[in-house]
């Protein structure tokens, strides 16, 4: 079980925080100002955990080495 939550514990984050952003919030219910900008947090969720996933089909290398972990 370990082993399986180092491999995918990235796109479970992300599949889980999409669905849970989806699921949970809507567009326009909390946005917030930083400086000159105004961000929606729905989306800046839907960026994050998306950004999140991408960066694990472009990489998709996982070496149990670097976890300390027997292949």
């Amino acid at each position: 079980m370990l082993t399986w939550l180092h491999h995918y514990r990235l796109p479970t984050v992300g599949l889980c925080g999409l669905a849970m952003t989806l699921a949970l919030s809507e567009p326009g219910a909390s946005v917030r100002a930083v400086g000159p900008l105004r961000l929606d947090t729905f989306y800046v969720s839907i960026i994050v955990c998306g950004t999140l996933l991408l960066s694990v089909v472009v990489l998709g290398e996982y070496d149990p080495e670097e976890y300390g972990l027997d292949a």
